[in-house]
């Protein structure tokens, strides 16, 4: 058969314009350069806005030459135009928080049914006039919805919520409206990707008669699942070079760590395929990026990596400490926006990675400085072993930190204290210092008294995945039989939430987390309901590699060594596969374990599914990598009843 001739009216080359020209001969024209006589001739025309942020809004005689062609019955794709037909819209808006959900029968489009719900990442449209459009069922509707994969109020939205139509046909009903920019849809990574295939094929085979095949459609990004009976050695060594790779590639280290490392790639992903980037240099981040370094020269022996992870540790406690204070001596600043702003758990993370270090080189750099943070953090302790959310200092004066430090702190979360309490016991086996024993031991209690109803920030998985390696610890420091039983409990209980592809589903028994789905403008669960099949590798899964190896150093359990490499396996599965830098060795936040591929609820201020996190998420989770790999040399630091530097 033939191709049919189409007409692209275009400001620039895109996904959607170039899939055209595999499947139809395509003639691409400018808006304001048309020519008449190509217009009679076409089969068809594809009016592409969504190239640039302004949409399309044709003069007066260009604007009858195309009305002339849909009175004729020719088929018109009008994509991010503001006006044809009877349809005209106002300025365009975002779509950061809201979702597109298919309105279509079961039938109308092969791979979707009614209620699936696609992402369109943080999008702009151009909301029509719902006096101007039809008020048939659209194809698309925009929904502000909390669902993670499937809508099921569907035909009581789209009945009241005409201008929040997204693709649909109109009067006549051979123009084919589509208010938002789709011509990007593969730079812009679009979600599930499977169902976007789909409803570009019908597009296209809608537009041109022809159906083009998904191997024609190309991707943004792909993943490796591991396979059994694979080295797994062999692809833990790869991905860990490639996620090595991304910290210079995409721009996250700062002058070879002199200046640090910006905090990572923010969610948003514009229609144009770019990402924002997400400047902050913060503390925790520079010194879990540093411990990144370290442990891949150890793994090396590559003396750049070593002077990298150098330069980030004394940016950590050089440039963030206060060194000289009548009471706040030892706090460590949370970043260069925060900088009065004290997260324990943050500065937790900060100072970890350089105590390891003293622990498996016998260096005690920096030791001191380690002791200044946490003597701070023990001043504005609460006397059952818990700190407040956070401090600042602004707030802060001596008789404050008394009020704190005379009466219990209530706060039992892993979130926001299992770390810290985790730091002072790696302290106290550095250095035998009875304070900072006593703190940790007193905190984990009060956490493991009123487990698990603990304070939840996003879910029960979170504060299981954060309790592994400080109940480690704990039972490293005290070789107590309760505080094994408490390690064994939570990683017991984590299992329960496991998939068939080794990672832990988001859980929370309850619905009992503080930022839950329904969260506005602030930071937000993944989760909407127990049993969706999503993970997340910021809050959750990114401290297993680490927890599950410092479990078994402890305990010489070859359980735990089982469970970090069913973790990794997972890991290396999940991990990016991208010609786009900023994205290529990467794990993203949430991961659809069904889908198996980048895909959430996006309503988190600026952490949502595709955000990247240098530290909590590419410092972590590659350090885990590598201390598995390293496994048999480190276990050797460990002793369940003398501290290292004691001996």
């Amino acid at each position: 058969m033939e191709k049919k001739t189409i007409i692209v009216i275009t400001r620039q080359t895109s996904d959607l314009s170039s899939l055209l020209e595999k499947v139809s001969i395509v003639h691409e024209m400018q808006p304001g350069q048309l020519v008449k006589e190509q217009l009679d001739k076409s089969d068809a025309i594809a009016i592409l806005g969504g190239t640039h942020e302004e949409p399309i809004v044709f003069q007066p005689k260009e604007r009858i030459w195309l009305e002339e062609q849909i009175q004729k019955g020719k088929k018109v794709f009008c994509e991010y135009c503001q006006s044809l037909g009877d349809v005209y819209s106002p300025t365009p808006v975002s779509t950061r928080a809201f979702r597109l959900v298919f309105c279509g029968e079961e039938t109308s489009i092969e791979g979707l049914k009614k209620g699936d719900v696609l992402e369109d990442q943080c999008n702009m449209v151009t909301k029509p006039h719902d006096i101007t459009c039809s008020h048939k069922t659209p194809i698309l509707q925009y929904m502000d919805t909390d669902v993670h994969a499937y809508e099921p109020n569907v035909d009581n939205v789209v009945k009241s919520q005409i201008s929040n139509r997204a693709l649909w046909f109109d009067e006549p009903e051979n123009l084919l409206f589509c208010s938002f920019r789709v011509t990007n849809f593969i730079r812009a990574r679009f979600a599930p990707k499977a169902k976007w295939k789909s409803l570009i094929q019908y597009l296209i085979h809608w537009l041109t008669g022809e159906k083009i095949s998904f191997d024609l459609i190309e991707e943004e990004y792909s993943i490796k699942p591991y396979q059994e009976g694979e080295n797994l050695e062999q692809r833990l060594k790869s991905s860990i070079e490639r996620a090595m790779d991304w910290f210079e590639k995409a721009e996250i280290l700062i002058d070879e760590g002199k200046g640090g490392v910006q905090e990572g790639i923010g969610t948003e992903i514009y229609p144009d395929g770019t990402q924002r980037i997400l400047t902050d240099i913060r503390n925790d981040c520079t010194g879990e990026v540093a411990m990144a370094y370290f442990f891949n020269y150890l793994r090396t022996k590559d003396k750049r990596n070593k002077e990298i992870s150098e330069r980030l540790t004394s940016l950590c406690f050089n440039q963030f400490q206060i060194k000289e204070h009548p009471y706040l001596k030892g706090m460590m600043r949370w970043s260069n926006m925060g900088w009065g702003v004290c997260y324990q758990d943050d500065v937790a993370r900060a100072i970890i990675p350089q105590l390891l270090k003293c622990l498996y080189t016998g260096t005690k750099e920096y030791l001191g400085e380690c002791m200044e943070a946490l003597r701070f953090l023990i001043r504005t302790t609460g006397t059952d072993g818990t700190r407040v959310m956070r401090t600042d200092n602004k707030d802060l004066s001596p008789q404050k930190i008394q009020e704190l430090s005379s009466k219990p702190g209530n706060y039992p979360s892993a979130h926001y204290n299992s770390f810290y309490l985790a730091a002072l016991l790696l302290a106290y086996q550095l250095t035998g210092d009875r304070e900072c024993r006593e703190v940790g031991v007193k905190g984990l209690e009060t956490i493991m008294s009123v487990y698990p109803e603990t304070i939840r920030e996003h879910s029960e998985t979170q504060e299981l995945c954060r309790l592994i390696m400080p109940l480690s610890w704990l039972y490293w420091t005290t070789h107590e039989e309760k505080h094994k039983e408490w390690l064994y409990q939570v990683v017991q209980d984590l299992q329960k939430y496991k998939h068939t592809c080794g990672a832990y589903l988001e859980w929370d028994s309850g619905y009992k987390a503080e930022r839950n789905s329904d969260q506005r403008g602030d930071e937000s669960s993944l989760l909407h309901q127990n049993g969706d099949p999503v993970v997340d590798l910021l809050y959750s899964l990114n401290w297993l590699p680490i927890g599950f190896m410092q479990a078994y150093f402890v305990t010489g359990d070859s359980y735990f060594v089982a469970l970090w490499e069913q973790i990794s396996k997972f890991m290396v599965s999940c991990q990016l596969h991208s010609k786009n830098p900023y994205i290529n060795g990467a794990w993203a936040r949430a991961f659809d374990v069904e889908q198996m591929e980048v895909y959430g609820i996006p309503k988190d201020l600026g952490w949502g599914p595709w955000a990247i996190e240098s530290g909590w998420t590419m410092g972590e989770i590659t350090s885990g990598l590598i201390m598995g790999l390293l496994q048999e040399d480190l276990k050797k630091c460990y002793d369940p009843f003398s501290t290292k530097m004691q001996k």
